[in-house]
C-alpha cells in the first residue's frame, strides 16, 4: 500500500507540475563550467504569465502552452535541464518572486534598462510589434503623440508599462491582465490600450471583442522576447544562448505558424444569454410602446401644427432678414458713391496751391467723410457680427499713423467741449506691425468718442503700454480713461449689450445707438484680445484693451535704423513745457531718438539757459521745443524775444507745440520765425519727422525725387480704360491716373466700354469697371470683353460691399476689386501693383520651370515600388487578415492628408505641416510603404528647419508617393471587406 501511495503521489507531481526532462545534447560545445552548472542545478524554477497568449498560458486542462513553452521544450531536450513551472501565480506575483530570488527564470519577457538592473537577458528568440488598440468609433489617434493628456490602459509590470512610463504626458491605468484591459477599452471605460500585436489579436478573436481596431506606430522599432535569469547565474545565460543558436529557421517558422496562424473560436455563450435578456426587454418595451403610441397620436397632430407654424414663421423671418440685407446694401451703395466724390475731390484740391490752413480744412473734410463711412461700416459690421461673417485683415501698418488718424478725427469734438487731452506711448513699443489697422482704429475711435461724450469737464487720456513680449509678438495695453460721470456696477454689466446704454436717462441726455461698445468687444475678441472696464460714479471710467500684435520685422528694422541715426546725438535740445507730465513724455521720446535735452517749465529760465550756453564754456542749443501756451504772451512773442536777444549768440531752430484745433496758427509759423509746428497731443513719429525735416531736409527731398523717377519708368505708356457712369468719379479717376503717368480712356456705360476696347485693344493694358451702369452693367460687359481677350486685367470699382460680390466678379472674369470710396493714394498704388505684375513675365517663366521640376519628381516617384507587402506582413506577424485590416484603416485615415498638408504649407504653418507628415511617416513604415516613409523623413526635417526650396521639392515627391500608395491599396481595401 505504501508503494502504491508513492506511485500516486509521483503521478500527481508529474501532472501538476509540467516539466521538460531530456538527455543532454553532447554535440553542443559545453564548457566545463557549464557542465558543472547543469549538474549542480538540474531543476530551473519558472515564473510565467498565465494570460500572455500566444507566448505562454495555461489551457483549459491546466497545461502550460505557447510559443515560449515550445522553445523551453527544445532547451530541455538539448540541455537535460528540468523546467519547473510554478503554478497559481499572476504575472505581477511571478515578477515580484523573481525580484526576490524565489524564481530562477522568467521565460517570456522584454528587456528594459530598469529590468537589466535585476536580471540577465539571453539573446532575443522572438520579435513582436507594439500596437495601440482603440474602439472603431475613436478617431484622431494615429501615433504616440495623440495619446498625450489621455489615460491609457496597460498591463502592470509589462514592458509596455515601462515604455509608457517614459512619457509623463500620458496617464496610465494599470491592469493585472491584458484581457481585462481590452474589455475596458471595448466597453468604453478606457480610451486606449497598448500591448503587443500577437497577444492582442489572439485575445480579441477569442473573446469576440469586435468593436476594436489597431493603430500601428514606430515602424522602425521591433520588440524582442527574451529569457531572463537571476543576475547571479550568468552561466545559465550562456547555456540558453548556445541552445537557441542550434534551433534551425525551419523549427522557428514551425513554432510561429503553430501559434500565430491558429484561429480561435469565440465563446458566444455569454452573447447568446445577453441576446435573450435584451429580447425580453424589447418585447416588454414594445408592449408599453403600443400603449404610448395610441396615447401620443393626438399630441403628434398638435406638434405637426406647431411645426407648420414654426416653418411659416421661419420663412417670414428669413424674408424680413433678406429685406434688411437688401436695404443695407442699397443704402451703403447710395451713400458710398457721393462719399467717393467728396474724398476724391478733396484729395485733388490738396494737390493744388493751397495754404497750410486750407490743407487742414481739406483734411477735416476727408476725415469727416471717413467718419460717415465708419458709421455705415458700423451698421454693416454689426449685421456681419450677428451673422458671424466678419473678417479681419492682416496687413502691415504703422501704429503711430493709426493713433494720429484717431486724434485727427476726435480732436474737433474734444476741443469743442474744451476738454484736456493727454497721450502717452511707451517708447519701447515698436511702430510697425501686421494686423487689421482699420479695426484697431475703429476700437480706439469708439472708446475715445465714448469717453468724450460722457465727460463735461476734466480730461480724456490715452495711454499705450507694453505688457509683455513673446518672440515676435507684442502684447500691448491701450488704456482710455476719462473724468466723466462714471458708471455703477449694474450699468457695467449691461455695457457691452447691443442697443443698450446705462439707463433711459442717459439715453435721453447723451443720445447714441449703443452699438459702439458692443462692436468694440466683438472685434477685440476676434483679435484674441481682452477688454476690461473700471468705473466709479461721479469720478470717471477707464477702459483697457489688450491686444497681441505681430511685429513687422523688416519695416521696424528700417525705422529703428533711421531713428537711431548718430546724427541726432549732437543735436542739443531745450524743452519749454508748462506741464510736467507732457515734459516727461517729450523727454522719453527724445531719448528714444538718441537725443539728450534740458527741461524747464519757466520761460525766464529758458531764456537764461539760452544766454549762458553761448559757446564760451559749453555748446549752444541747436533746437528749442516750445509749448505755445507756456509763455505768458504766447509762443510767437517768446520766439520774437529770443530773436531780438543779442546775448543769445546762436539762435536755435524752433519747433512749436500748438493747441488742438488752432489751424490758424499754422499759417503764421513762417512769418514768426518758427521752423516747424506740431499739433498736440504729441505723437513720437510726428515729432521725429519734424526734427528730421529741420536737420536733414536735403536728404529727404533727394530720396523722394529718386522714388518718383523709379515709378515713372514703370508706368510710362500704360493704358487704362475707365468704364464708369458717374461723371464725378470719371473725373477723379482720370485726375489721379494721368499725373501718375497713365494714359486714360473713359466709357459712360458697359457698351461704350466694349466699343472702346475693340478700337484700342492694342493700347489698353487694364480696365477699371463699375458694376452698376445703364445700358449694359459691368458683369455683362466684362463677360463680353473676356470673349475678346482672356488676359486683359479687369478691376471692379464699386460701392457694393455685401458678401458674394467678389465671388460673382470672379465668375465673370473680374479678378481684382477696389471698393468705393477709395483712398486716392491707395487707389493709385493698387493700379501700380497690378501694372507691375502684368509686365513681369520672367516670374511666370520661373514658376513654369518649377512646375516642370515638380512633374519630373512625380515621374521619378512613379517609377519606384510604392508598397513592400512582404515587409508589411512581417510587421503583422505574417497575419494576412490583420494586414488587410490595417491597410483599410490606413486608406480611410489618410484621405484628407494631401488637402490638409497643402493648406498648412500655403499658410506657412510649417510646424503644423511637420506634424501631419510625422503621423504619415509612422503609419507608412508599419505597412511596408518604405518609399513614402523615407520621403516623409526628409520632408519632416525640411519643414522643421523651414527650408523653402527643399520643402517645394519634397512636397511634390510626398504628394506623388501618397497618391500612388492610396491607389495601390484601394483594391486591397475592397477585397479585404469581402472576406
Amino acid at each position: 500500500m505504501k508503494r502504491l501511495g508513492r506511485l500516486i503521489m509521483l503521478l500527481i507531481l508529474i501532472i501538476g507540475f509540467p516539466s521538460f526532462c531530456y538527455a543532454r545534447d553532447d554535440s553542443i560545445d559545453w564548457t566545463a563550467e557549464e557542465l558543472a552548472f547543469m549538474e549542480e542545478h538540474p531543476v530551473i524554477r519558472l515564473g510565467v504569465d498565465p494570460m500572455f497568449v500566444p507566448f505562454e498560458f495555461f489551457d483549459n486542462d491546466g497545461t502550460y502552452q505557447g510559443i515560449t513553452s515550445d522553445y523551453l521544450e527544445i532547451i530541455s531536450e538539448k540541455t537535460g535541464l528540468e523546467m519547473q513551472v510554478i503554478k497559481g501565480l499572476t504575472w505581477t506575483e511571478a515578477y515580484e518572486k523573481a525580484l526576490h530570488g524565489e524564481v530562477d527564470m522568467l521565460p517570456a519577457i522584454s528587456k528594459t534598462s530598469a529590468r537589466e538592473q535585476y536580471f540577465l537577458f539571453s539573446e532575443p528568440y522572438y520579435y513582436f510589434k507594439r500596437v495601440i488598440v482603440i474602439r472603431e468609433s475613436t478617431e484622431n489617434i494615429s501615433s504616440i503623440e495623440d495619446l498625450y493628456r489621455q489615460t491609457v490602459a496597460v498591463q502592470k509590470n509589462s514592458s509596455h508599462h515601462s515604455y509608457l512610463a517614459e512619457y509623463p504626458q500620458i496617464n496610465l491605468s494599470l491592469y493585472d491582465s491584458v484581457e481585462a484591459a481590452l474589455t475596458a477599452v471595448a466597453n468604453g471605460t478606457e480610451t486606449a490600450f497598448m500591448g503587443n500585436l500577437a497577444t492582442t489579436n489572439y485575445l480579441i478573436n477569442s473573446t469576440g471583442l469586435t468593436n476594436l481596431k489597431y493603430v500601428a506606430f514606430e515602424a522602425e522599432q521591433q520588440q524582442g522576447l527574451y529569457f531572463s535569469v537571476r543576475n547571479d547565474w550568468p552561466v545559465l545565460i550562456g547555456i540558453i544562448d548556445k541552445t537557441l543558436a542550434t534551433i534551425t529557421p525551419e523549427e522557428r517558422i514551425a513554432i510561429n505558424s503553430k501559434w500565430v496562424g491558429a484561429t480561435v473560436e469565440p465563446d458566444y455563450g455569454p452573447i447568446y444569454q445577453a441576446i435573450l435578456i435584451i429580447s425580453g426587454v424589447i418585447i416588454l418595451i414594445w408592449l408599453v410602446s403600443i400603449y404610448w403610441i395610441l396615447r401620443l397620436r393626438r399630441e403628434i397632430e398638435k406638434r405637426k401644427k406647431i411645426q407648420t407654424d414654426l416653418e411659416q414663421a421661419k420663412q417670414e423671418a428669413e424674408a424680413a432678414n433678406n429685406i434688411k440685407s437688401s436695404f443695407l446694401a442699397r443704402m451703403s451703395h447710395e451713400i458710398r458713391t457721393p462719399l467717393n466724390a467728396i474724398t476724391g475731390m478733396a484729395y485733388l484740391v490738396k494737390k493744388t496751391q493751397v495754404t497750410l490752413t486750407q490743407k487742414m480744412y481739406l483734411d477735416r473734410i476727408t476725415q469727416s467723410a471717413n467718419t460717415m463711412l465708419s458709421i455705415i461700416n458700423d451698421i454693416l459690421d454689426f449685421s456681419k457680427i450677428e451673422a458671424g461673417k466678419i473678417e479681419l485683415e492682416r496687413v502691415a501698418f504703422n501704429l503711430d499713423l493709426v493713433i494720429q488718424d484717431v486724434i485727427n478725427i476726435v480732436s474737433y469734438k474734444i476741443e469743442e467741449q474744451q476738454l484736456g487731452f493727454k497721450l502717452s506711448k511707451d517708447p519701447k513699443i515698436p511702430n510697425c506691425y501686421f494686423g487689421d489697422a482699420k479695426r484697431i482704429e475703429q476700437i480706439l475711435l469708439n472708446l475715445i468718442n465714448n469717453a468724450t461724450k460722457f465727460t463735461t469737464t476734466g480730461e480724456v487720456a490715452v495711454d499705450v503700454r507694453l505688457v509683455a513680449r513673446e518672440s515676435n509678438f507684442y502684447h500691448l495695453a491701450f488704456t482710455v480713461s476719462d473724468t466723466g460721470i462714471g458708471m455703477s456696477d449694474e450699468q457695467i454689466k449691461n455695457l457691452f449689450e447691443p442697443f443698450a446704454q446705462g439707463d433711459a436717462s442717459i439715453n435721453r441726455r447723451f443720445g447714441g445707438t449703443g452699438l459702439g461698445l458692443s462692436i468694440v468687444k466683438s472685434l477685440v475678441e476676434m483679435m484674441n484680445g481682452e477688454i476690461a472696464v473700471y468705473s466709479t460714479e461721479g469720478e470717471g471710467s477707464t477702459f483697457i484693451v489688450e491686444l497681441s500684435l505681430e511685429k513687422d520685422q523688416k519695416k521696424e528694422q528700417e525705422y529703428e535704423q533711421q531713428v537711431s541715426s548718430l546724427y541726432f546725438n549732437d543735436i542739443k535740445t531745450l524743452v519749454l513745457e508748462k506741464t510736467g507730465a507732457n515734459m516727461n513724455i517729450i523727454d522719453s521720446y527724445l531719448g528714444a531718438f538718441g537725443m539728450h535735452c534740458e527741461l524747464t517749465t519757466s520761460p525766464a529760465s529758458a531764456v537764461n539757459m539760452l544766454e549762458l550756453e553761448n559757446g564760451k564754456f559749453s555748446e549752444p542749443f541747436d533746437l528749442l521745443i516750445l509749448d505755445y501756451n507756456t509763455p505768458a504772451g504766447g509762443g510767437f512773442k517768446f520766439v520774437e524775444m529770443i530773436q531780438d536777444n543779442r546775448k543769445i549768440l546762436k539762435k536755435p531752430r524752433v519747433i512749436m507745440l500748438l493747441p488742438m484745433m488752432r489751424e490758424d496758427l499754422f499759417d503764421k509759423l513762417d512769418s514768426q520765425g518758427v521752423d516747424i509746428g506740431i499739433g498736440k497731443p504729441i505723437i513720437p513719429s510726428v515729432l521725429y519727422n519734424g526734427i528730421l525735416e529741420i536737420f536733414r531736409t536735403k536728404a529727404i527731398v533727394a530720396n523722394q525725387v529718386f522714388k518718383q523717377e523709379d515709378k515713372d519708368s514703370l508706368e510710362n505708356n500704360y493704358g487704362i480704360l475707365v468704364v464708369e457712369d458717374n461723371k464725378t468719379n470719371q473725373l477723379i479717376a482720370k485726375s489721379l491716373l494721368e499725373p501718375a503717368g497713365f494714359r486714360v480712356w473713359l466709357g459712360n456705360d458697359g457698351q461704350e466700354g466694349i466699343d472702346l476696347f475693340k478700337v484700342h485693344c492694342t493700347e489698353i493694358d487694364l480696365i477699371l469697371m463699375d458694376l452698376h451702369m445703364p445700358v449694359l452693367n459691368g458683369y455683362e460687359a466684362a463677360q463680353q470683353i473676356r470673349e475678346l481677350s482672356v488676359e486683359i486685367p479687369i478691376v471692379a470699382m464699386t460701392a457694393d460691399v455685401i458678401e458674394g460680390v467678389k465671388e460673382k466678379c470672379e465668375s465673370y472674369g473680374i479678378h481684382h476689386y477696389i471698393s468705393k470710396p477709395f483712398n486716392p493714394e491707395k487707389f493709385v498704388e493698387t493700379i501700380r501693383k497690378i501694372a507691375s505684375a502684368e509686365t513681369k513675365g520672367k516670374e511666370n517663366r520661373i514658376k513654369e520651370a518649377n512646375s516642370q521640376s515638380i512633374e519630373q519628381n512625380s515621374r521619378k516617384v512613379a517609377d519606384a515600388p510604392v508598397l513592400d507587402r512582404e515587409e508589411g506582413l512581417r510587421y503583422m506577424g505574417d497575419n494576412a487578415v490583420l494586414y488587410e485590416r490595417v491597410l483599410k484603416a490606413y486608406f480611410n485615415e489618410n484621405q484628407e492628408v494631401i488637402e490638409n498638408l497643402d493648406f498648412a504649407i500655403k499658410a506657412e504653418s510649417f510646424q503644423e505641416a511637420a506634424q501631419i507628415v510625422h503621423k504619415v511617416k509612422s503609419s507608412s513604415g508599419s505597412i511596408g510603404a518604405k518609399q513614402l516613409f523615407e520621403i516623409a523623413k526628409d520632408f519632416q526635417k525640411a519643414l522643421e528647419s523651414g527650408a523653402e526650396k527643399e520643402i517645394i521639392n519634397f512636397y511634390s515627391q510626398f504628394v506623388a508617393a501618397m497618391k500612388l500608395l492610396l491607389d495601390t491599396i484601394e483594391p486591397a481595401e475592397d477585397s479585404g471587406g469581402q472576406e
